[in-house]
């Protein structure tokens, strides 16, 4: 991921910390605690959910709380100020509703940080090799937003669940959008 970031990985986070507000946290295919840590630092509860066993055990085993489940199956989340999602959207993008209901259930502000300038859409080699190493749970995800894509999915939700959003920036490959019901 640093590679794919420049050398910025940790940096792509500083945006999402400072739309962070209330005192508790859901993050969402967290993989890694970095988010995680950031709570901790602030006084705010985290509670991380992913479908894998590794990350959770690695976020456990930090004294984390996080649970292993697999979103598309799980009717809840747990409750917070404020639910996250880094870089695993495009998971979803099969059943966006879904997801979003969940979230906004979840909580009333959400945060999204969303790559929108992707290997995996390039022509060529780049991207069929790009395409073939996404994988989770052993099943290919080779899809990716566009920028374009991205907000035009997220004005449908929007009418359609209603909640308002802005978008915030873009912090190198990702487009920041927070959602307040």
């Amino acid at each position: 991921m640093s590679l794919l970031y420049r050398g910025n990985y940790y940096q792509r986070f500083d945006p999402v910390f400072k739309h962070i507000t209330g005192k508790k946290v859901t993050e969402l295919c967290f993989g890694d605690t970095i988010i995680a840590e950031h709570c901790k630092k602030n006084g705010i509860a985290w509670n991380g959910i992913d479908i894998n066993e590794d990350f959770v055990k690695n976020a456990l085993k930090k004294g984390f709380t996080a649970e292993q489940q697999d979103l598309e199956r799980n009717n809840t989340l747990p409750q917070a100020d404020t639910c996250i999602i880094c870089g695993s959207l495009y998971h979803f993008h099969k059943d966006q509703e879904s997801l979003f209901r969940k979230m906004l259930d979840c909580a009333n502000r959400v945060i999204i940080s969303e790559p929108v300038i992707n290997l995996s859409n390039n022509k060529g080699i780049i991207g069929k090799l790009a395409k073939a190493s996404a994988n989770v749970n052993g099943k290919t995800q080779a899809f990716r937003y566009t920028e374009k894509i991205l907000l035009e999915t997220i004005e449908e939700l929007s009418k359609k669940l209603i909640f308002k959003y802005t978008v915030e920036q873009q912090f190198k490959k990702d487009l920041i959008i927070v959602i307040k019901k």
